[in-house]
């Protein structure tokens, strides 16, 4: 590739260090290049001037053939402040979460060294206290002595390099602007906060952003799935490690997701790895006790029973039956529902959350999780077969939520039931219970700094809601003017539509992120917790998938503003 070429594929890059000429920073431009089973090199260019690092670059690109490295970004430095160590020190130990650094900074002087908050993170170089519990705590991070010299060694070549050798060396902390460059396109990377950089997400092009998500945040669970139908559990992606265990509840709800998203995407490939997976799941995660059909939690020295997976295996069967129009599975999802009204459901409708291997009360209740996952199973296994003992039920269990207050818990489980119970039957008092549901703690979501896919999947199920209140006979008697029916209404769409944007830009393994980590191609575009070691469970794609897909699916006209209530 001629330079005339090169210079035309960067002219964004060429314009931004024109006008960089008077500003007073030290010339710098990096560059992180890579393949997909590697982490990035990054690679800085220093010179007396932006020209001279411009030139130094492009030579550079030419003679080591760059043109087709599928992982390339560029950083421009734009603003740079002088610090001490001291005060990179208190900067580091003031960051409120894990992985929540959101600075750069680089060591002037004869070995000039610099780190990207990308390569911070991607590498573990910002480590918390052995006494750091994610959501407990903060973390108290500092520079971990073993990784910082791992990765000096790695990318400069420095052996027995020490964090205490910072404390001697002129220090900068610096801003950048970035450029990721895939195939033909030029992205601009928007800083969204707390350590996230990547392409833009707006209000313009969400649909479009939305939709690529979802499709290839599908494609990345369908790659968890194995030979066998059984899943790969997860990533620390940091390391490229393996979570250890499984989990029937996340085994069964996962395949519910990659339902969701077959039938979003329509793609009938995927339905042959449905079956395979719910053939998995119900040889290896079910037991035969006392003539019913249970989906057990193998434990190290026992098995217990727990009512969210009995939920989540009848929800995912549902699912696969609606989907593919295939009902082998039916004489299964029929005894795991006589299975939970036989066995978890007490005669003055309570529910029971653990069983033990004799079907004895292990624990009454252990997270509410399981409550609305159960209700909105049955609903859905109520639309297969219409049988009106199974609605009974469903009545007889929102009615008992309702009276215990359990709108206080503002469970997304329960606003998905609710929303689904209204289908068949309206009141006044369900409209309500979702309501109080949401509104209860849509302040604490607008909020909420985390990726928090759950957030989003309650106020998709409450939109719906709304929207159906909106031609009901109960809209007059629970809003007293129509004004006040659209304030609600629009608060609700809003800070919908706020989480389906910070959902993406904080919790999406874009390619521009995952080159900075061991194994890029195993983890790009899926979904993951920053504070809890970048945790990629398949539980975490499932709750990501499941709220875009249903967002889309819905997604309410333009609303207009409206104060916070």
């Amino acid at each position: 590739m001629s330079i005339q070429l090169i210079e035309k594929k960067f002219q964004v890059v060429k314009e931004l260090l024109s006008e960089l000429k008077s500003i007073s920073v030290s010339p710098m431009l990096i560059l992180s290049i890579g393949h997909s089973t590697e982490r990035s090199q990054v690679l800085e260019f220093h010179g007396k001037n932006y020209q001279s690092v411009w030139s130094d670059f492009l030579s550079y690109y030419k003679r080591k053939h760059l043109e087709d490295v599928p992982y390339f970004r560029i950083d421009i430095v734009t603003e740079e402040k002088r610090v001490t160590f001291q005060n990179l020190k208190e900067l580091i130990t003031s960051i409120k979460r894990n992985n929540y650094g959101e600075f750069n900074f680089r060591v002037e002087g004869k070995k000039k060294r610099s780190f990207l908050m990308e390569e911070l993170a991607g590498n573990a170089i910002l480590k918390p206290s052995k006494e750091h519990k994610v959501g407990r705590n903060l973390p108290q991070l500092s520079i971990d002595e073993q990784n910082y010299r791992g990765y000096l060694k790695r990318k400069y070549g420095i052996r027995n390099g020490k964090v205490a050798e910072l404390e001697n060396v002129p220090l900068f902390l610096f801003k950048t602007k970035a450029f990721y460059f895939e195939k033909d396109l030029v992205l601009p990377l928007v800083d969204y906060g707390n350590g996230n950089r990547v392409r833009a997400v707006s209000v313009q092009n969400l649909k479009a952003m939305t939709d690529l998500v979802i499709a290839q945040g599908s494609d990345y669970l369908t790659r968890q799935l194995t030979e066998t139908g059984q899943f790969i559990y997860g990533y620390f992606p940091c390391y490229d490690q393996r979570i250890k265990g499984y989990n029937s509840v996340r085994h069964f709800s996962s395949l519910y997701a990659l339902a969701e998203a077959a039938d979003y995407t329509q793609d009938k490939k995927v339905w042959q790895l449905l079956t395979k997976c719910m053939q998995w799941g119900i040889r290896n995660l079910t037991s035969e006790v006392s003539g019913y059909l249970l989906v057990k939690e193998p434990l190290s020295t026992s098995v217990e029973y727990k009512l969210g997976a009995q939920a989540t295996a009848i929800l995912a069967i549902a699912k696969y039956s609606e989907v593919t129009g295939d009902r082998q599975f039916d004489p299964i999802l029929k005894r795991l529902i006589v299975a939970v009204t036989d066995n978890f459901v007490t005669n003055e409708n309570r529910t029971i959350h653990v069983l033990n291997e004799q079907l004895g009360i292990k624990e009454e209740f252990r997270i509410v999780y399981y409550d609305g996952e159960i209700l909105f199973a049955l609903l859905r296994a109520y639309g297969i077969f219409k049988e009106a003992k199974i609605m009974r039920i469903c009545e007889d269990l929102m009615n008992r939520f309702i009276a215990d207050g359990y709108e206080k818990f503002h469970d997304h489980w329960l606003s998905y039931a609710t929303n689904e119970l209204l289908i068949y039957k309206e009141k006044k008092q369900y409209y309500q219970f979702g309501l109080d549901n949401a509104l209860g703690n849509i302040r604490f979501i607008e909020k909420r700094d985390t990726a928090y896919p759950t957030m989003l999947e309650l106020l998709v199920a409450a939109s719906k809601m709304v929207e159906k209140l909106a031609t009901s006979e109960f809209k007059s008697s629970l809003f007293e003017r129509p004004e006040e029916f659209l304030e609600v209404k629009n608060r609700i769409d809003l800070v919908m539509k706020k989480r389906v944007q910070h959902e993406i830009t904080t919790g999406v393994m874009f390619p521009e992120f995952a080159q900075f980590f061991k194994q890029p191609q195993t983890i790009r575009y899926g979904f993951f917790a920053r504070h809890d070691r970048f945790r990629m469970r398949i539980d975490d794609a499932e709750h990501f998938l499941s709220g875009l897909i249903n967002y889309r699916l819905h997604e309410p006209e333009e609303v207009r503003s409206t104060t916070p209530s």
